[in-house]
């Protein structure tokens, strides 16, 4: 059995450890550089009197990166998704050697971030490159001013970790091979061979505290320009790999004060932009048309027709998604259809999502209807079951109690995050901040407002497909925990029954579902599976 107090003691102790494994070790890149020579490695210890990153580019007697020429077309504007087309501008070029890199990825400390205010935590990534065989290269750290990655032959993949609450997302690019899946925080990217271009994202909590930008250096010493979150970065279509990347999450509210014109060295840049119209469009860094999903900086998913943003019902992969007027995804479509007669629950297991589909005019299940974050386990089940049995709240065993609660197979469970009382303000904020980092016994956790919406609206009977692929990230994209909560805090922010009048009839029926749940407890009816 695994408690509510021990999953809460695991998640601290994470968030800690975490924490301290990136301000434990030296400042820079090659902290674990393998493969290398030692000279390199010496090179990369640094001491801590380095450049920043170019001059400014507010400094408009010296606005070009450090060793190019500034001739740039881009029509690029602070806000908007990414730049158009950055042709004009030659990039300037460096010797591929530590000492050399080290001023070009290199930033100031205006935008530094500081303790978030509600958990006193910084938001921060360690970075991480891997060789053909899987061994580790080298890693970064996102708040260290003067720490990135070098790979003097190039790399082949990437995995990254964060604190603090939200998520990020990353994939990479070889000609071989195009763009491979978007990855997410603990997810090791796969091997598509050697990596010539990234792009990366991050929602949630943390994307509202900092902007992520990262920059790249060329095997032939290219430098890039700065790229914002949702651009490619590196080069497309060529022979050309990255050798040196850094990441840099910087503070909202503070300009960034570095090149943005051209993050790939190509003639057009790559990623979602909005033109001067207020059209959302895709480019290419070869010019071509695009089809297919995009997401701009903040993580909105969008379709593209042609290279420009469509709405309305766009059929995706064989799921009917709609598209609001702004042309992003919508995760929740009932204030659109309205409720329906039936659902069907799909949950991947490796991506921590629930899909609630809806049918289509055909009568088949291909509506995603609602996209729900969640938290499984090593044990979850894989296949396909039915909601059998209900509870409003119930004992699971010692210290935890679930309201919400969708039994679909033996002792496995649709149902909220977890209580030590049969009481909503007996709540531990953590498992929320951390929903789809926690591991649970094998149970679907959800948040309160998504379980009661399950409980109430997928009746018995439906079923319930369980199945695991960690590059499926879903027909839509799911949500992230956008506010964190603090620890003193004893319920679920979306509880819709706290804070809101209840019916006596529901107040009753939740005093009976309280006063079994003290049974169980008392005479040891436990749930074996969850935690």
């Amino acid at each position: 059995m695994y408690s509510i107090k021990k999953a809460a003691t695991f998640l601290t102790v994470a968030a800690m450890l975490l924490a301290e494994s990136v301000t434990s070790f030296a400042a820079g890149p090659g902290d674990n550089i393998a493969n290398n020579s030692s000279a390199i490695y010496s090179a990369n210890t640094g001491n801590g009197n380095v450049q920043t990153a170019d001059t400014p580019v507010s400094d408009a007697s010296n606005s070009q990166s450090s060793s190019g020429t500034s001739g740039s077309t881009s029509v690029a504007s602070q806000g908007s998704a990414t730049q158009q087309i950055s042709s004009g501008k030659t990039l300037g070029k460096v010797t591929v050697s530590v000492d050399a890199i080290r001023p070009t990825l290199t930033t100031g400390h205006d935008g530094d971030l500081s303790p978030d205010p509600v958990l006193n935590l910084v938001p921060l990534a360690t970075y991480y490159i891997y060789d053909s065989a899987g061994n580790r290269i080298d890693y970064g750290y996102s708040q260290q001013n003067d720490s990135f990655v070098f790979a003097e032959n190039g790399f082949n993949r990437m995995m990254l970790e964060h604190q603090n609450v939200g998520r990020w997302y990353y994939r990479t690019y070889s000609k071989a091979s195009g763009w491979g899946p978007w990855a997410v925080s603990g997810e090791t990217t796969p091997d598509q061979g050697t990596v010539q271009a990234v792009m990366f994202r991050v929602k949630g909590y943390t994307h509202h505290l900092g902007e992520l930008y990262y920059r790249a250096v060329l095997n032939d010493g290219t430098e890039t320009d700065w790229a914002v979150a949702g651009q490619a970065c590196g080069a497309i279509g060529t022979d050309k790999y990255i050798v040196a990347l850094k990441l840099a999450l910087w503070k909202n509210g503070v300009a960034f004060p570095y090149p943005t014109d051209k993050p790939l060295d190509n003639t057009y840049t790559e990623g979602v932009y909005t033109d001067a119209s207020g059209v959302v469009k895709y480019s290419k860094a070869d010019g071509s048309a695009y089809t297919g999903t995009g997401f701009d900086k903040d993580s909105n998913q969008y379709y593209f027709v042609d290279g420009t943003a469509v709405t309305g019902w766009q059929n995706v992969n064989g799921y009917n998604v709609y598209f609001d007027q702004n042309g992003h995804a919508v995760k929740d479509l009932e204030p659109i259809m309205g409720a329906q007669s039936s659902y069907a629950i799909r949950i991947n297991k490796a991506t921590r999502t629930v899909y609630v589909l809806a049918k289509d005019s055909s009568g088949n299940y291909t509506i995603p209807f609602k996209t729900f974050m969640c938290s499984v386990g090593t044990d979850t089940p894989i296949g396909s079951f039915h909601i059998y049995e209900k509870y409003r709240w119930k004992y699971m065993h010692e210290d935890c109690y679930c309201q919400f609660l969708n039994r679909f197979y033996n002792g496995f469970i649709i149902h909220s995050l977890l209580y030590t009382e049969a009481n909503p303000h007996t709540f531990d904020a953590i498992n929320y901040n951390f929903i789809d980092q926690a591991i649970s016994g094998g149970c679907i956790r959800l948040r309160a407002c998504d379980a009661a919406w399950v409980y109430n609206n997928c009746g018995k009977g439906t079923t319930v497909t369980i199945f695991s692929d960690p590059w499926d990230k879903g027909p839509v994209e799911k949500g992230a925990i956008e506010q964190a909560i603090p620890r003193s805090q004893d319920y679920d922010p979306t509880d819709p029954v706290v804070g809101n009048a209840q019916s006596d009839a529901d107040k009753q029926a939740v005093a009976q579902a309280q006063s079994q749940a003290a049974v169980d407890e008392a005479e040891g009816n436990i749930e074996p599976n969850e935690g």
